[in-house]
C-alpha cells in the first residue's frame, strides 16, 4: 500500500510528523490553508524541570482571518530566538547530545526569516541533515479540501496530545516527571542522538490511525 501524506509545515516538528515524512513514500507539505492558529505550524514543545515548555514562533497575518499559510510573516519585534535558544539550553545541556548539535541551533537561531514557511523548511532541512537523512521536501501548489491520491494527515497532530504511541526512551527529567511523548524533535535527538532515525522509523509502525 502507497503511504503517500499530505501534511501541515511545523517548526521544530514533532515525533509523530516526522515519523509520517520518514516512511512517506511521497509527502506534500500543505502551504496554501487558510492559517489555523495555534498549531504546531509555529510552535513547539520541549521538557524543561519545570514540565512541558512551548516555544513560540510570533507571527503576522497579512489578511488577518484569511490569510493563508504561505503568507503568514515572521515577527522579530520581540527577542524570541534568544528566548528559545535559553529554554532549550536550560532544558538539554545535561542531556547527552546537547553538545553534539548545540553549534547548529545556534546557527539556525542566528539567521531571520521573512515567511513562516520559509523558516519551518529551515526547520524541518536541519532536523533531517541531524538525522541524516536524504528526504526531500515538496509543497502543495494550490488549496485542495480533498485529495484523493493522498492521506490527508493536515489537521491530525496537536501540540496538547497525541493520536500515536510511541516507545519511552531516556528524557532528562526522567527523576521528576513521566514521560512524555510525542514532544519536538529536538527532544528526541538531544537524548537519543545517531539513533533517532532508527527510533522514528519504528515509531510509525504503531501509528493508531
Amino acid at each position: 500500500m502507497s503511504r503517500k501524506y499530505l501534511l501541515p509545515t511545523a517548526f521544530f516538528p514533532p515525533l509523530s510528523w516526522m515519523a509520517m515524512l520518514l516512511n512517506s513514500d511521497d509527502a506534500l507539505l500543505e502551504i496554501h490553508e487558510t492559517y489555523p492558529k495555534q498549531t504546531i505550524r509555529n510552535r513547539c514543545r520541549i521538557l524543561s524541570a519545570n514540565g512541558i515548555l512551548r516555544l513560540s514562533v510570533p507571527i503576522e497575518k497579512c489578511n488577518g482571518n484569511q490569510s493563508k499559510t504561505l503568507d503568514i510573516k515572521v515577527l522579530y519585534n520581540e527577542n524570541w530566538q534568544q528566548n528559545h535558544l535559553r529554554s532549550i539550553e536550560s532544558a538539554y545541556n545535561k542531556s547527552p547530545f546537547f553538545y553534539h548539535y548545540r553549534h547548529l541551533i545556534e546557527a539556525f537561531y542566528a539567521k531571520r526569516f521573512e515567511l513562516l514557511t520559509e523558516l519551518n523548511h529551515a526547520t524541518i532541512q536541519l532536523v533531517l541533515n541531524m538525522l541524516k537523512s536524504e528526504k526531500g521536501l515538496a509543497y502543495t501548489t494550490k488549496w485542495q479540501k480533498d485529495s484523493a491520491d493522498y492521506t490527508d494527515l493536515r489537521h491530525i497532530f496537536s501540540d496538547k496530545k497525541s493520536i500515536f504511541r510511541f516507545e519511552p526512551y531516556y528524557q532528562v527529567f526522567s527523576d521528576r516527571h513521566q514521560f512524555q511523548p510525542d514532544l519536538s524533535i529536538l527532544d528526541l535527538l538531544f537524548n537519543k542522538g545517531p539513533d533517532a532515525f532508527h527510533y522514528l522509523k519504528k515509531a510509525s509502525s504503531v501509528y493508531s490511525g
